[in-house]
């Protein structure tokens, strides 16, 4: 018996070192086993209350405490009942340490069952091809902690990297809304990801350029207001007025008019 009752020691001290300083929180799953009286040993789920119910003991605040602090409070209820009580604590599920990924690029939520980092989270994600990293930004608390994803996943800027905390909100908006569209008499009409410092004529080049057809005097941009503005590309390429290469902003349209003859 003496022996059973060391082991039994030996795995609540191990217990009570892997839980560390988790606390406990709404929604997590709890295992509560007593030594020897199993009918008061029980599975139980903390409620949005943060409490749980046991026999005889009734309701007790679970959460926002570490399992070794519960199984304490566990232990000094049951004494009334019990001679000498046993009481371990484990955590069989963590619901209350949440990630939550949004905003169209991505969406998931994830549970936090370790410390980890902003990069190793988004390298678990494995690509963010729909993604416009560098809107990025993770929100804690209503205060956004840091913005711009693209230098720290594409370029390892270690500087932007954070440890990531229960109830972070990380919002990557989808590279959809940071697209220009350049239709018309170009060589491929398409749509193009947008940055920073984007000229109408990039725009084009990156389209394949002028067709043969194309009025270069004729060239029109739609902003997502739908504001039309003519531009006259003859003055850019010929160097009268560069100041035609005008830069675009995302969502802008470009169309270029072609000539019937």
């Amino acid at each position: 018996m003496r022996c059973i009752l060391v082991m039994l020691l030996c795995l609540m001290a191990l217990n009570s070192a892997c839980a560390g300083d988790y606390l406990i929180g709404r929604g997590d799953g709890l295992e509560i086993a007593v030594w020897g009286v199993p009918e008061m040993s029980r599975v139980v789920t903390v409620r949005p209350d943060g409490k749980i119910s046991l026999p005889a003991i009734g309701d007790i605040v679970a959460s926002e405490v570490t399992p070794e602090e519960l199984a304490e409070q566990l232990t000094k209820k049951m004494k009334e009942y019990v001679k000498k009580p046993i009481v371990t604590v484990s955590v069989a599920a963590i619901q209350n340490s949440r990630i939550y990924f949004t905003g169209g690029g991505v969406s998931s939520v994830f549970n936090l069952i370790k410390k980890t980092t902003l990069l190793k989270l988004m390298s678990e994600l494995g690509g963010f091809p729909g993604a416009d990293l560098r809107r990025a930004y993770l929100s804690r608390n209503g205060e956004i902690i840091i913005s711009d994803f693209y230098s720290l996943y594409y370029e390892g800027d270690m500087s932007k990297d954070v440890e990531l905390q229960a109830e972070d909100i990380i919002f990557v908006p989808s590279s959809m809304l940071n697209l220009v569209y350049v239709l018309g008499a170009v060589g491929g009409p398409t749509s193009l990801q947008h940055y920073e410092g984007m000229r109408i004529l990039d725009a084009i080049l990156a389209a394949g350029g002028f067709t043969e057809f194309a009025k270069e005097n004729k060239v029109y941009v739609i902003d997502k207001n739908k504001n039309k503005r003519k531009i006259d590309l003859r003055l850019v390429t010929s160097g009268k007025d560069v100041g035609e290469n005008i830069t675009l902003n995302p969502g802008d349209y470009v169309i270029v008019e072609e000539s019937i003859f």
